[in-house]
């Protein structure tokens, strides 16, 4: 099974720079390079901040884009999104019984877990009582399977004094709820524009930096941002492994041939 994960779109108003950056035209490159090299995935799961602002106009831009992609999507929300615009402009994307924008994806590897970690007008994100619910009896549908669980907030401090705070609200609420089941065998997160991994609860997860602009890795707490390569994520998962790639799809390097050792291109 191959997955392809973007995450922190941050998309805006047409013609406006980000740190430099044109964000509509890397996502305009990104789906581009999934298309010409990935149309086989099984999905490709944006994990939040889809837009900058939440603007009906840049979920319009946003669904417009992704018409262009060849393989199926689903989104999450972030703490730059408002779920009723994003609902609204993709109804088609799944919604729990309370509203919340949480679905399933199965595949015959698995199951893919999408859960809504939007906390409306803060940075910080939350699993609410309902929400935690859904997710038990989503995983517990899945007993004897593997699961695979795609969020925006990180449930773990991963030692960046600006950034931790601004992380899941109650963390051990989430793994408590995980670790009873014990069928997740990934997380997989966004928010903090960096690319990490490692575990928690005994359970690996894997964060990238997305198509905006990455934080300086500063654990001192100098609050900078580098215009580093946008990246996304290949992830291959057959039920007894997890391989992730990450794949800087505007980086053009010399290439040599290894046959004659000669530079083309």
């Amino acid at each position: 099974m191959k997955i392809i994960q973007v995450t922190d779109v941050h998309l805006g108003r047409r013609g406006e720079l980000r740190y430099g950056a044109d964000l509509h035209e890397r996502l305009d490159r990104c789906i581009d390079h999934i298309n010409a090299r990935h149309g086989d995935a099984a999905l490709c799961v944006f994990t939040g901040d889809l837009t900058d602002a939440g603007e009906t106009q840049a979920y319009a831009d946003l669904k417009a884009a992704l018409d262009r992609l060849i393989v199926p999507y689903r989104l999450l929300p972030g703490n730059h999104d408002r779920r009723a615009n994003l609902i609204a402009a993709f109804p088609e994307n799944g919604t729990d019984e309370n509203g919340f924008a949480q679905s399933v994806f199965d595949t015959p590897q698995g199951r893919l877990v999408f859960l809504d970690s939007l906390s409306e007008g803060r940075v910080t994100g939350e699993l609410c009582d309902g929400r935690l619910d859904w997710l038990d009896a989503r995983l517990a549908e899945a007993a004897g399977r593997a699961a695979y669980l795609f969020l925006h907030h990180p449930p773990v401090e991963l030692g960046l004094t600006l950034l931790d705070p601004l992380g899941l609200d109650q963390p051990q609420r989430l793994i408590d709820v995980l670790t009873r089941h014990g069928n997740v065998r990934y997380i997989f997160f966004g928010h903090v524009h960096r690319d990490i991994a490692g575990t928690v609860a005994g359970i690996p997860f894997s964060v990238q930096r997305g198509l905006h602009a990455r934080f300086m890795l500063d654990v001192a707490g100098d609050e900078m941002v580098e215009q580093a390569p946008p990246a996304y994520s290949i992830i291959l998962a057959d039920g007894q492994r997890v391989v992730i790639h990450s794949c800087d799809f505007l980086e053009q390097w010399p290439l040599w041939s290894p046959a004659t050792g000669e530079r083309v291109r």
